[in-house]
C-alpha cells in the first residue's frame, strides 16, 4: 500500500512539475471561447482569490502571498539555506486550512507549490544559477499560486451556488 501510495505521489509530481505547460482552454456556453496562455504570465499577472472572507483568518496564506512577494521583487534571502524552515512552514499552512476550503484539491496545489519552493531553494543554495533560470522558477511558482487561488475561488463558488439551491 506504501509503495502505490508513493507511486502515485511521484506520479502526481512529475505531471505537475512539467517545465512546458502549453496552454488551458476555458470553454464557456456562448460561441467566444477564451484562451489562457500560462507559459507567457507575467509577475504581475498572478491570479487572486476573489473571495477573500472565507480566507480572511488564514494568516499562513497570506505569509505565503509574502513570500512570493517577496520572489517578484528578486528577493532571494527567505530561500537561501532555509529548507528546515520552509518544511515546517508548508507543514504549518497544511494544518491552518480554513474548514470551508479544506479539501484534497487545496492540499494538492499546496504540495505543488511547497514542490517548487524546495526545489527553488536547492537551486539556489547549492548552484550558481542564471537569472533567466531564477525567472522562470519565479515564474513556475506564481503559476501554481494562481492555480491554488483560482482552486480556492472555484470551491467557495461552488459551496455558494450548493447554498443558494
Amino acid at each position: 500500500m506504501k509503495r502505490l501510495t508513493k507511486f502515485i505521489f511521484l506520479l502526481f509530481i512529475s505531471f505537475t512539475s512539467c517545465d512546458e505547460i502549453t496552454s488551458i482552454n476555458v470553454q464557456k456556453d456562448n460561441p467566444n471561447s477564451t484562451t489562457i496562455n500560462y507559459s507567457e504570465i507575467n509577475f504581475e499577472s498572478i491570479y487572486y482569490v476573489r473571495y477573500n472572507p472565507s480566507i480572511e483568518k488564514w494568516i499562513n496564506y497570506f505569509e505565503l502571498n509574502e513570500f512570493i512577494e517577496q520572489l517578484n521583487s528578486n528577493d532571494f534571502s527567505s530561500l537561501v539555506d532555509n529548507k528546515k524552515f520552509l518544511l515546517r512552514f508548508f507543514k504549518g499552512i497544511k494544518f491552518s486550512i480554513p474548514d470551508e476550503i479544506n479539501k484534497p484539491e487545496i492540499k494538492s496545489r499546496l504540495t505543488v507549490i511547497e514542490t517548487d519552493f524546495m526545489r527553488f531553494e536547492s537551486m539556489l543554495s547549492n548552484f550558481e544559477i542564471e537569472n533567466e533560470i531564477k525567472i522562470k522558477m519565479v515564474k513556475k511558482i506564481n503559476n501554481s499560486f494562481s492555480n491554488l487561488n483560482f482552486q480556492i475561488d472555484k470551491l467557495l463558488e461552488k459551496q455558494e451556488i450548493s447554498l443558494d439551491q
